[in-house]
């Protein structure tokens, strides 16, 4: 969050390359995220393949606990955390229905 001073509106931008972007939109802003979603889904990969016994070879409820627990750490948007949690089950390739990426929370995801 950024405060410029002044009377008249103001729109805050970030410069890179010689362009403007919205906060949060630049490439270098955008690369960041989408390389910190990568290495969450390294990281789900083998959690989601420990999990599964857990819950008796059940992909899509391994899939929904490990959505819910990514969700409540908020390490990042809701809508990354599921973009996260499909990139996890391409790359197991598991069998598992859209009902596995809905939150529990009542405006959904």
């Amino acid at each position: 969050m950024s405060a410029v001073s002044g009377a008249q509106p103001k729109m805050n931008l970030v410069e890179e390359g010689g362009r403007f972007y919205a906060p949060g939109t630049s490439p270098c802003e955008v690369l960041a995220v989408f390389q910190m979603c990568d290495d969450l889904v390294s990281q789900m990969v083998p959690y989601c393949q420990r999990k599964l016994a857990t819950y008796e070879g059940n992909q899509e409820t391994t899939v929904k606990a490990a959505l819910k627990g990514l969700l409540a750490k908020q390490w990042c948007t809701d809508a990354q955390c599921v973009w996260i949690m499909r990139r996890v089950v391409d790359e197991l390739q598991w069998a598992v229905g859209d009902g596995a990426f809905q939150s529990d929370q009542p405006d959904g995801v």
